[in-house]
């Protein structure tokens, strides 16, 4: 009955440790996301500034202010 007891709560660590990866993981990938938002965002504020912005149908055209 101790074996089993045993393997039931290492059973339980590797359900936890699982658990903890899948976690992470998810919490990189919104990570990424959020960088790649934000790094757009840089890169409309400057083209903005700088009064160029691209069209989105046609990336070799830009429209001047």
């Amino acid at each position: 009955m101790k074996k089993l007891e045993q393997l039931v709560a290492q059973l339980d660590f590797v359900n936890q440790l699982l658990l903890t990866r899948v976690s992470l993981e998810s919490n990189v990938h919104s990570m990424q996301f959020f960088v790649q938002i934000e790094s757009l965002n840089q890169k409309v504020s400057l083209a903005e500034k700088g009064r160029q912005v691209k069209n989105a149908c046609s990336p070799n055209s830009s429209e001047k202010r």
